[in-house]
């Protein structure tokens, strides 16, 4: 028989659950082989206990009933297969007849024999145990995995819950501002429209204002020309009173030894007659037609005009002659 050393644990190694196991499924062939070789040396012990009362008793050696173990990777003891008892044709046929063993040895076989088979079945009963411990260990994980993701699942649901309404809140809102669009775009219509209005309503206030600025300008420049022909009415006035006035002075002077200034100052009468047609603005403003007019425009062409001669001094026909008695 080989003997198999295990290593027996130190003081220092890991002591968790998980480095335990994993220790044991390191050891775990050497186990298997020990326990397959010490069921081979107890069946081959058996065997030779059988054959050595078969000697004491004279009978022939008998096959041992209990076949060997033999251990796969897989976990699953495999009995070797045997043809069956090996029987010599004439001398088995006379012992087959015999009484088998006696009562107390029989008993002390199956005693050894249920003890084999206990042995075999509590190591078979640590393989399935460990087994178990394994499947519910996965089965835990699993559990618990299956716990994770259904709080996930929880929580996923919760969260879409969540976004249907979000979702439901923003198409209410989005309806609202449509509507609210629908109201802007129409009123913006309708501003539009008053905008164009207001727009007529400027420009028919511009034309009015030009209107009215016209009006007034229209009205100072006929206040302007009436002061106008007020004043020449007014300078129309003295220039007769004037002229009147040195008719009489002229009259008033004596000739004797010194120039008449009533001929040097003297005015036509025909110019005199062109002047206050010139300046009858009355009767222009009554409409005295245009007959009157073209008879003023021939005898201003005929006459010279008054105040050109007056500027050139054509009026005076003799130079100045003073004398100290007049002055």
């Amino acid at each position: 028989m080989n003997k198999v050393a295990l290593k027996i644990p130190e003081k220092g190694s890991p002591d968790s659950f998980a480095e335990r196991a994993d220790a044991y499924y390191q050891k775990r062939p050497q186990l298997m082989a020990l326990l397959q070789e010490l069921y081979n040396s107890y069946v081959s012990l058996a065997d030779r206990y059988c054959q050595a009362l078969a000697k004491n008793h004279n009978h022939r050696r008998y096959s041992s009933p209990i076949p060997p173990l033999n251990y796969n990777e897989n976990g699953n003891c495999d009995e070797e297969e045997y043809s069956g008892e090996i029987i010599d044709s004439d001398a088995e046929s006379s012992l087959s007849f015999q009484p088998s063993f006696p009562p107390s040895t029989q008993d002390k076989f199956d005693i050894e024999m249920i003890v084999a088979d206990l042995v075999i079945r509590n190591v078979d009963y640590d393989l399935v145990l460990d087994e178990l411990n394994l499947v519910e260990r996965q089965n835990n994980e699993s559990s618990r995995k299956i716990e994770l993701q259904k709080s996930l699942l929880d929580v996923m649901e919760s969260e879409r819950l969540v976004l249907l309404n979000e979702n439901a809140r923003l198409g209410y809102k989005v309806a609202t501002l449509m509507e609210e669009n629908k109201a802007v775009s129409s009123e913006s219509l309708f501003m539009k429209r008053k905008v164009a209005e207001l727009a007529g309503c400027i420009l028919k206030m511009r034309e009015d204002h030009r209107v009215c600025m016209l009006s007034r300008k229209i009205e100072d420049l006929r206040g302007q020309i009436y002061g106008l022909e007020k004043r020449n009415k007014e300078y129309y006035d003295q220039l007769v009173k004037h002229e009147e006035e040195k008719t009489r002075r002229s009259k008033s002077m004596k000739v004797k030894g010194e120039v008449n200034m009533k001929y040097c100052f003297k005015v036509p009468e025909d110019v005199v007659a062109g002047i206050t047609r010139s300046f009858s603005f009355g009767n222009l403003k009554k409409g005295g037609g245009e007959q009157k007019v073209n008879a003023n425009a021939e005898v201003k062409k005929k006459v010279p005009k008054l105040w050109d001669r007056v500027k050139k001094f054509d009026i005076f026909f003799c130079g100045p002659n003073f004398n100290t008695v007049y002055c």
